[in-house]
């Protein structure tokens, strides 16, 4: 069918059930068509639209003007990425892009209205993707865990992402929190070209929002921009508001116009710090009486407040005033785990906007929380108490008082202590505003004679125009960005190795006194002490963790400052009670009481292992602790707890069973040591018996208490059970068992299904991507010219798809082709065989062979330490007679040498006994004189050029990211083939 901008109506109801708002419908057509603001498939630089007008629905617009364009390479954004600086934001949006994929994903399964119109939506993605690949793909960017979202799997699939500045900021400017080093290049090119950043709440993200103008003024990016909402003091160029339509529709005029009244309440002096969760506490319980009086018995209250600590006060006081009364109560701070916070979300399900006809059905519900709650979470309170805090902010806070505009009268309670308004008074983060924004509102409130303000969101912004104040002078103070160089991006591009003058990508993300980027901790509880202090036992612990890799789910990210006191054991580490306060660098560095960390950046990456200092941390780490150690409690991080950590490594690991599973059986699963010398005798045993035969025994050793998750899911006591069961089902029935716990079996052991388990409700699918020689192994040998030509048929299916030009598309291929031409190296080819010579298998070179990659097998081969094979395809490469064919010869040879993300722009490897390669690539020789150096060496000359020179000039030629956006295209041709 052919699709048109009037059928967006019909996709959108199919998919969520109901119409687009108007506003929605119109910016579509506007993307079509154009306006006479803009010309088509320009998106606004700003969407100054109000809370509760469904902003979200942008991801819904940016899928369906790329399935407009699906036939024009360039027009729409292949990459859409929701940025926002609350998690539990991205939670939200992510729900949605999910709801989306899966749509597009089933669009042959559904009978509904409109849903012809999904069909055709899905063909056309689905064209661009690849037949075999999903026509969208929903992706949360949690980062901390290398490898774990392989997202970046093709240049050519539509995607949506959400996540937070850090994680796609850090990414765009080549320096990826959790993204190894090597694969830097390929997450900064795909989001620098083909791309939609949709910045949502914008005024919390004002030094990125910075750096983003930055990036597309002078970075030459191929990328698209949009707010999501209006950041005060700037004014856009090209704004989309709501119209008079809007604001006349049945639904949104009910949001628009909702009466949010909230009354000023001041506290007295003697209601210091002590007193003040009994304060809050009280006020939140009076609120609840008033609206069950007025008959909303299920009724959703807040409790926001400024800082963690008294947030946590005031639900600890709340849980025992309310106990046994059937009201349950949740804390929702910013730092937790995923697995905690959507525990707690999903308390929050009912209260959702929307869902009336639930929420009647349920308990009255208090939410406490800190600012994390305040901006777009989708949440239709009855009820708000909040502290005082700057104009914006309150907006933020009673935009999820009544959010639906249902016909109730919502209660709105706003509490000040007297320092915070006092003439003096300086917030860490609110700065004066906090009083300055209480002095304009007791104003409005004593001209009205009344002792509240009507915080509707269109009644505030009147008002306080008829009364002479500026919404804009009483907003928070925003931090700002550095100012973006030429030179900074020239640095950041350098991936491999990264420079020595370095500029901290935090600043450009955070500003300089507000860097919340920082650490991500995991905690584990079938390691301990001893394994950090014994030297016999550092390379088993990172066995350990190598054999169950931590997922982004289990860790709590954690300002780098705040994790060095913490480690160090310092009170600092609990001064960090305010997500947005500014930075405060810990000097103490001592390692004699700090507490045991491991640095997790994979298998073969240079930082992992132990920490012995913490000021060897650096931004983006992932750190493994020790659960007894505390630091963290069902609600998220807690340094001051001692209580030991929930271990939750195997529930975060469960959406990825279905790629692999791997099950701990240490001492932590069992309570009792009677209970856990049963299983210990079944592991002594466990020498020469199947893999399955194992399993069932184990099974039959745990206690029947472990079967009940409720029972055993202390802290302490791990439940196996289910993922024990889930390794009956391996496919292949193949079980590895593995005793890196110490040389005694009885220590534990970790079993595994290295190809994942059947019926698997898998997260993803794909195979992840690898940036290691075990790339080289395959369950089948291939051949290297069979491999060359694999690679070029996706490089050429990529780029076409891409709409680059032919010749570039000839470059591509070539490069493609002549890309692992250095695997004819006899040494590796011997390596391949284990570094056997004797097994070196007759016939063509190969490009893969059965056997996994290892040290002792490189040694044996006698190829160098750091020795790449991709430096060598660059030599061999000039030899070949299609060189001369190619439009840009610099360009092939750079992308081969790079394809593994090395070399950019230095090797580090010296090789003085080479030899000739085999033939293969359809030369039967390679006469590689020593005057023909390799970009490893100071005498690599390409028309006058070193290899550095040859990166800068390349870089000139087709900007920083659309080089790196090149170099991604032959890379995932690559990782596919």
């Amino acid at each position: 069918m052919n699709l048109s901008p009037t059928d967006f109506s019909g996709f959108f109801h199919a998919i969520h059930g109901y119409d687009p708002f108007p506003w929605q419908q119109r910016l579509v057509n506007e993307l079509a068509d154009g306006s006479d603001k803009q010309p088509p498939d320009i998106w606004p630089d700003v969407l100054d639209l109000p809370t509760g007008s469904g902003k979200t629905a942008a991801l819904d617009v940016a899928i369906f003007h790329l399935a407009l364009r699906a036939d024009e390479p360039g027009k729409a954004a292949l990459r859409i990425a929701l940025v926002v600086d609350r998690r539990l934001v991205v939670d939200d949006a992510f729900s949605r892009a999910r709801k989306i994929a899966k749509a597009l994903c089933n669009s042959l399964k559904k009978d509904v209205e409109g849903w012809e119109v999904v069909k055709e939506v899905a063909h056309r993605l689905r064209g661009l993707a690849g037949q075999d690949a999903p026509p969208l793909v929903a992706q949360r960017l949690r980062g901390g865990a290398p490898l774990e979202h392989d997202w970046a799997r093709t240049p050519t699939q539509p995607i949506i992402l959400c996540s937070t500045v850090d994680q796609v900021g850090s990414r765009l400017l080549f320096r990826g929190y959790g993204v190894s080093d090597r694969m830097k290049p390929v997450h900064a090119g795909l989001l620098g070209v083909n791309s939609l950043i949709l910045l949502d709440e914008a005024h919390l993200s004002e030094p990125f929002r910075q750096t983003l103008d930055g990036v597309c003024n002078i970075g030459r990016t191929k990328m698209k921009v949009a707010l999501l909402s209006a950041t005060p003091g700037q004014n856009a160029e090209r704004p989309f508001t709501l119209s008079y339509e809007d604001q006349d529709h049945p639904i949104l005029s009910k949001r628009l116009k909702a009466q949010k009244v909230a009354t000023l309440k001041p506290l007295k002096s003697e209601v210091d710090k002590t007193k003040a969760a009994e304060t809050f506490a009280c006020e939140a319980r009076m609120v609840a009486e008033q609206l069950q009086e007025e008959g909303v018995s299920s009724a959703a209250i807040a409790v926001v407040v400024n800082r963690v600590a008294l947030a946590r006060d005031i639900f600890t006081k709340l849980s025992e005033k309310l106990s046994g009364s059937g009201k349950d109560v949740v804390l929702m701070i910013g730092r937790s785990r995923d697995i905690d916070r959507d525990k707690i979300a999903s308390k929050l399900d009912p209260f959702r906007t929307g869902n009336q006809e639930s929420r009647s059905e349920e308990k009255p519900l208090f939410i406490v929380a800190t600012q994390c709650l305040e901006v777009g979470v989708d949440l239709d309170l009855d009820g708000l108490v909040t502290q005082a805090a700057s104009l914006d902010a309150l907006r933020q806070r009673f935009g999820r008082l009544n959010r639906a505009g249902r016909p109730v009268t919502a209660k709105g309670v706003i509490l000040a202590f007297a320092e915070d308004v006092a003439k003096k008074a300086d917030d860490p983060v609110y700065g004066d505003r906090i009083r300055l924004t209480w002095e304009a509102l007791k104003k409005v409130a004593d001209e009205d004679q009344v002792k509240s303000v009507d915080f509707g969101v269109e009644a505030l912004p009147e008002r306080l125009k008829r009364a002479g104040i500026d919404l804009d002078d009483l907003a928070a103070e925003r931090p700002v960005a550095p100012v973006l160089m030429p030179a900074y991006l020239d640095l950041w591009s350098q991936t491999w190795p990264r420079p020595t003058a370095d500029p901290e990508v935090s600043l450009f993300l955070h500003g300089s006194e507000r860097t919340t980027a920082g650490v991500f901790i995991v905690w584990r509880s079938d390691i301990s002490a001893n394994d950090f202090k014994d030297d016999d036992r550092k390379n088993d612990l990172k066995k350990i963790i190598e054999l169950v890799p931590p997922r982004s789910a289990e860790a709590v990210e954690v300002p780098l400052w705040i994790v060095r006191a913490w480690l160090n054991q310092s009170d600092d580490a609990r001064t960090g009670d305010v997500s947005d306060a500014p930075e405060r660098e810990v000097e103490n560095h001592d390692t004699a009481n700090s507490r045991q960390a491991f640095c997790w950046a994979g298998a073969d990456d240079p930082r992992t292992g132990i920490i012995r200092c913490s000021g060897d941390l650096r931004m983006g780490d992932l750190l493994v602790v020790l659960a007894e150690d505390g630091g963290c409690d069902e609600f998220g991080w807690a340094p001051g707890s001692k209580a030991p950590v929930w271990d939750v490594a195997d529930q975060a690991a469960k959406p990825y069973w279905g790629r692999r599973c791997a099950v701990r059986i240490t001492r932590d699963v069992v309570r009792t040591d009677e209970q856990w010398n049963r299983i210990a005798s079944v592991l002594d045993g466990a020498e020469g018996v199947g893999g399955s035969d194992l399993v069932e025994a184990l099974l039959g050793a745990l206690p029947s208490e472990a079967m009940n998750d409720d029972s055993n899911g202390s802290p302490m006591s791990r439940n196996v059970w289910e993922p024990l069961k889930a390794l009956l089902r391996a496919r292949g029935d193949k079980i590895n068992v593995h005793f890196p716990y110490g040389n005694d079996p009885k220590r534990g052991a970790i079993l595994v299904a290295n190809r994942g388990i059947k019926n698997a409700s898998d997260l993803d699918g794909s195979v992840p991507t690898t940036e290691d020689d075990s790339a080289s192994h395959n369950t089948e040998p291939v051949s290297l010219d069979n491999h060359g030509r694999r690679v070029k048929s996706f490089a050429k299916e990529f780029a076409q798809a891409l709409g680059l030009q032919d010749m570039v598309v000839s470059d591509l291929e070539l490069a493609a082709y002549l890309h692992d031409a250095g695997k004819a190296d006899p040494r590796f080819q011997v390596m391949l065989a284990g570094g056997d010579p004797w097994n070196r298998p007759d016939g063509p070179p190969l490009a893969k062979s059965r056997r996994s990659w290892s040290p002792p097998a490189w040694e044996r081969a006698s190829l160098p330490k750091g020795w790449r094979h991709e430096a060598l395809s660059v030599r061999m490469a000039r030899l070949h007679p299609d060189l001369a064919k190619a439009r840009d010869p610099g360009l092939v040879l750079w992308l081969i040498g790079t394809h593994h993300g090395f070399g950019r722009p230095f090797f580090n490897f010296l090789d003085q006994h080479p030899e000739q390669p085999l033939a293969c690539l359809e030369m039967n020789e390679w006469p590689l004189s020593p005057d023909l150096a390799g970009p490893q060496s100071l005498a690599f000359d390409w028309e006058g050029r070193d290899w550095p020179s040859l990166f800068e000039d390349l870089k000139q030629r087709y900007g920083i990211w659309g080089l790196a956006h090149l170099e991604a295209i032959l890379r995932l041709a690559d990782h596919r083939a």
